[in-house]
């Protein structure tokens, strides 16, 4: 995608490329590129870190095809505490008991060890 597009409309996006390949394709080894190029672009200052946060929490709001993956894989990066409180709030009060266990599992990606990042090329060698 060019960088000629206002980030935010590539951010959002990279994220619709991302929820459909986690909804039709088997293993995140086939779409991993498109986490890269999004954590490229939320790494970047092209975006607003506001802008940046505020989609992420989305992603822990819906809980929609991909956003564990679009979670993982950035926050393992990036570790912001924004969004480690509200899977954290989430875990503690989120009223469905798959999206709690979902979250709980995001979590993991802030401990040093990750074992369930094996699933990621990007992370295979650090977990």
């Amino acid at each position: 995608m060019s960088s000629q597009w206002p980030a935010e409309d590539e951010l959002a996006e990279r994220l619709q490329v991302i929820r459909v390949a986690a909804q039709h394709l088997v293993g995140v080894n086939l779409y991993e590129h498109a986490l890269v190029d999004l954590l490229q672009l939320l790494q970047s200052d092209r975006l607003p870190y506001s802008t940046a946060v505020d989609a992420l929490l989305q992603q822990a709001r819906s809980w929609d095809w991909g956003a564990v993956e679009v979670l993982e894989f950035s926050m393992r990066s990036l570790q912001w505490p924004e969004v480690r409180e509200a899977l954290v709030a989430h875990v503690a009060h989120g009223d469905d008991f798959r999206t709690r266990d979902l979250a709980q599992q995001v979590l993991h990606v802030y401990e040093p060890a990750w074992p369930g990042g094996e699933i990621y090329r990007t992370y295979r060698s650090q977990s």
